[in-house]
C-alpha cells in the first residue's frame, strides 16, 4: 500500500491550508459575535452589513481575509474604511487551526521529528481521534478568544457585563461548551486530560472513561476558578472549558503563561485598545500553544513530580 505521504508529497500541507481556512471561517463568526453580543444584537439572524452605511455585505465579499483584501479595506457601496481587525481576527483564528492541525498530525501534539509514521497516513488509515482531537482543541482557543475579545469591547461601546459573566461580556454558551468537552473526553479518554493527580495519575479504582471524567470535571471547576482570580469574563469561561479538555495541571500552566504575558505588556507602555485586545487574547494563545505541544508538557508534568516526590 502506497502511505499518503509518499505518494503525495504536499497532502499534509493541504490538510493544514484546509485547517487555516475552516479557522478562518470560523474568525469570521467570531466577528459577528464580538460586533454584535455587546451591543445586544442577535448573532444568527440578519446578514452582515456595512457598520457606516448599514448596506447588505455581499457573499463574494464575505469570503474570510479575501474579501477585506480585494475591497482594499473600503466599503463597496459607500467607500466608508473597514476596520483591519476584521481579517487580523479571521488570519488568527486561521493560524490557531494551523498550528493545532499540525501538531496532532505530527503525532496527537508530539514534535514532528518525534512522529513514527506521518500523521496524513494514520488519519486515513482509521486513527479518525487526530481528527477529533483537532476539532475540540480548536473550538476552544476559538471560543476563549471570541468571549475575551467581545468582553473588551463591550466595555469599549459603554456595555456593563452583566452579574454572573452573561449579557453583554460575551461569555455565551459557556455551560454547553464545557458540557461537550466534558461528554467528549470521557467517551474518548485518548484526547482528554491525562489524570487528576500531582503527578497526573489516578488511583487505582478509576480508569478509563471514569478517570476521564473525573479529570475533566476537576479540570473544569479549576478554570473556572483560576478565572475568577483576574475576575475577566472571557477567563472565567475559556479557562473552564479549556480546564475541562486538558486537567487542572494545563490551567496551572496557562495562567502563569497568561500572567507573564500580561506583565509584559503592561510594562511595555501605555495600554491603548491594541494592548488590551493583546492582554484579553493571552489565554487563547497560551491554550493554542499548550494544545501544539499537550503530550510532551502532560509527560513533562508527570516526570517533575514524580522526581519532587519519589515513590
Amino acid at each position: 500500500m502506497v502511505h499518503w505521504s509518499t505518494g503525495f508529497p504536499g497532502a499534509e500541507l493541504v490538510l493544514i491550508a484546509m485547517a487555516f481556512a475552516w479557522g478562518a471561517i470560523l474568525g469570521s463568526f467570531v466577528n459577528v459575535v464580538i460586533h454584535r453580543v455587546p451591543r445586544r444584537e442577535s448573532v444568527v439572524t440578519h446578514g452582515s452589513r456595512c457598520p457606516a452605511c448599514g448596506a447588505a455585505i455581499r457573499p463574494r465579499d464575505n469570503i474570510p481575509i479575501l474579501g477585506w483584501l480585494l475591497l482594499g479595506g473600503r466599503c463597496r457601496d459607500c467607500g466608508a474604511t473597514i476596520s483591519a481587525g476584521y481579517p487580523a481576527i479571521e488570519a488568527g483564528c486561521g493560524v490557531i487551526a494551523a498550528i493545532i492541525a499540525t501538531a496532532e498530525l505530527a503525532g496527537m501534539g508530539s514534535p514532528l521529528l518525534a512522529a513514527t509514521r506521518p500523521g496524513i497516513d494514520r488519519l486515513l488509515s482509521g486513527e479518525w481521534r487526530i481528527a477529533l482531537a483537532w476539532a475540540l482543541h480548536t473550538v476552544i482557543p476559538v471560543a476563549m478568544l471570541a468571549w475575551s475579545l467581545t468582553a473588551c469591547m463591550a466595555t469599549a461601546v459603554g456595555e456593563r457585563p452583566a452579574a454572573g459573566g452573561h449579557g453583554a461580556d460575551g461569555c455565551h454558551a459557556a455551560a454547553p461548551l464545557v458540557a461537550v468537552v466534558i461528554a467528549t473526553v470521557t467517551a474518548v479518554p485518548s484526547v482528554g486530560p491525562p489524570g487528576f493527580f500531582i503527578d497526573g495519575g489516578s488511583p487505582g479504582s478509576l480508569h478509563g472513561w471514569q478517570a476521564a471524567l473525573v479529570a475533566s470535571c476537576l479540570g473544569a471547576v479549576a478554570g473556572r476558578l483560576a478565572g475568577a482570580i483576574t475576575a475577566l469574563p472571557g477567563d472565567r469561561c475559556g479557562l473552564a472549558a479549556f480546564g475541562a479538555a486538558a486537567g487542572w495541571q494545563a490551567v496551572v500552566v496557562a495562567m502563569v503563561v497568561t500572567t507573564g504575558m500580561r506583565l509584559l505588556l503592561a510594562l511595555m507602555g501605555p495600554q491603548g485598545l491594541v494592548a488590551r485586545v493583546a492582554a484579553a487574547a493571552a489565554p487563547a494563545v497560551a491554550s493554542t500553544g499548550f494544545f501544539a505541544t499537550w503530550t510532551l508538557l502532560a509527560r513533562a508534568w508527570a516526570e517533575c513530580w514524580q522526581n519532587l516526590v519519589p515513590g
